[in-house]
């Protein structure tokens, strides 16, 4: 849930994002599942139209679209929960993770999962490039006429994966909203397209190629045991040498930087 849009302009802005956003995780979830079933669960009925009702007033519409994104949230949490359920279930095909990082991708390819902050992901990928890597950013590839789901998948064919979860949005409790804004619970939160494709690569790879680097107060993701959590203040480097002793027991081949 985005900090709260203070005019109608925002809020469209937010909607369409929400939209975009929505339409990605419906399609990915379809593609990654093999069925349409969890995103059926996922897309689950939200709210209500009412024949005669008022029309909303604008704080009304700010908290029923807060309300909107607020459930499907929940509902990928579920999801990223039950990651490993899924593979014991028959009516749901999850793709299988790789039982060795070399036979995914023997290139020095990895994935760089981001929010809005753009000095973390420039720092990740500069460091990664010094120690020999070539992190992969989806929005500096080329579109080739792909969707945005079309080019995810293609570029989502790699041995290892890092998430950076930095604090890009505010959020807080629907039936919070019409308290005073110091007795919100405020939390800290990454981007939501970050959470899923989180739980994305987790079951893609599995848990020990994916690593989730977080700085500052933000709000980790449900505990799920054996995903690679490392924090950092103001660089990378603060955890360079961890991340590159996990990097070589998954197969790849690095420099000290």
């Amino acid at each position: 849930m985005a900090i709260r849009p203070g005019s109608l302009p925002e809020l469209e802005d937010a909607q369409r994002d929400y939209e975009k956003w929505d339409s990605f995780n419906i399609e990915l979830l379809k593609r990654l599942f093999g069925t349409d079933e969890l995103a059926i669960e996922y897309s689950g009925w939200v709210g209500a139209f009412v024949i005669g009702r008022t029309p909303p007033s604008f704080s009304e519409k700010v908290t029923e679209h807060f309300e909107e994104v607020q459930a499907r949230i929940h509902r990928l949490d579920s999801i990223v929960e039950r990651l490993e359920l899924f593979a014991d279930d028959s009516n749901v095909s999850v793709v299988e993770p790789a039982k060795d990082a070399r036979a995914v991708d023997k290139s020095n390819k990895v994935f760089v999962v981001h929010g809005r902050d753009d000095a973390a992901k420039a720092n990740l990928e500069v460091f990664l490039r010094e120690i020999g890597l070539d992190p992969i950013v989806l929005h500096r590839q080329a579109d080739e006429g792909l969707t945005i789901i079309e080019k995810f998948e293609k570029h989502a064919d790699v041995g290892y994966v890092f998430v950076l979860l930095t604090p890009d949005e505010c959020a807080y409790l629907a039936s919070e909203e019409k308290l005073p804004e110091a007795q919100r619970r405020v939390e800290l939160r990454a981007r939501p397209n970050v959470i899923f494709e989180f739980g994305y690569f987790v079951g893609r790879l599995g848990r020990k190629r994916v690593c989730c680097l977080y700085t500052g107060e933000v709000s980790l993701p449900s505990d799920i045991q054996g995903l690679i959590y490392k924090r950092f203040v103001s660089s990378i480097e603060e955890v360079a040498y961890g991340i590159i002793k996990d990097l070589k027991a998954a197969g790849y081949q690095v420099s000290s930087g």
